[in-house]
């Protein structure tokens, strides 16, 4: 068995993501960009993004898990903020390990072809967008600030409908931009990928023998 197979790395992998999570928190508690509702862009969701890129979708939503547990507990927007990371998150991964079943299979770092890479990343991230648009409209917002939505809407977006989901879409995208570009950057200019298929190669050629 290989590394990148043992259970022990992948359990010690999702835990260290987990763990960055937090430390991502504290960094965007200290230099916040955010929306009045709590929107945020930042990195906590990166390592989601990056346990995808190293194991596969099934230790991805985990690590997904143990972000949302970190940031109900002491995340800028709990409850509410934590929620809508958690699903605006999985919503790209559940796309993404859509593609990686034909794609990119088997354990290990997901290497993708480039052009099915974009094509991954551009459905990824329209996902994320609708979700988003969708829960912010029917809970997160009127929840987050005591307020119907359309009122909210008639305050902020000037009265137009068009002009909120533009405004969630433009957020959400710049946030899964960033996710996914940092994430296959880390993941595929470090060097991880070359190592996964190099471990994955040796256990095949071992089982051979």
């Amino acid at each position: 068995m290989s590394r990148v197979e043992s259970r022990a790395y992948k359990v010690s992998v999702v835990s260290l993501m987990v763990a960055l999570v937090a430390v991502f928190e504290l960094i965007n508690r200290a230099l916040p960009l955010r929306v009045p509702w709590g929107m945020s862009i930042d990195f906590v969701a990166l390592p989601v993004v990056l346990a995808f890129f190293l194991l596969g979708t099934r230790y991805s939503l985990v690590t997904a898990i143990g972000m949302y547990m970190v940031l109900t507990v002491f995340g800028f927007a709990n409850f509410v903020g934590a929620t809508m990371k958690f699903f605006s998150t999985i919503a790209m991964i559940t796309v993404l390990g859509i593609f990686a079943k034909k794609w990119a299979k088997g354990d290990g770092p997901k290497v993708f072809p480039l052009t099915i890479l974009l094509l991954a990343s551009v459905a990824a991230i329209a996902f994320r967008c609708l979700v988003a648009a969708a829960m912010n409209y029917y809970w997160a917002i009127p929840l987050f600030m005591s307020m119907p939505i359309e009122e909210v809407i008639n305050t902020m977006f000037f009265g137009s409908i068009w002009g909120f989901i533009g405004f969630v879409s433009v957020m959400n995208t710049t946030q899964g931009l960033i996710d996914l570009a940092l994430g296959w950057f880390i993941i595929f200019s470090s060097g991880f990928s070359r190592r996964g298929q190099g471990l994955g190669s040796t256990s095949k050629a071992s089982s051979a023998r």
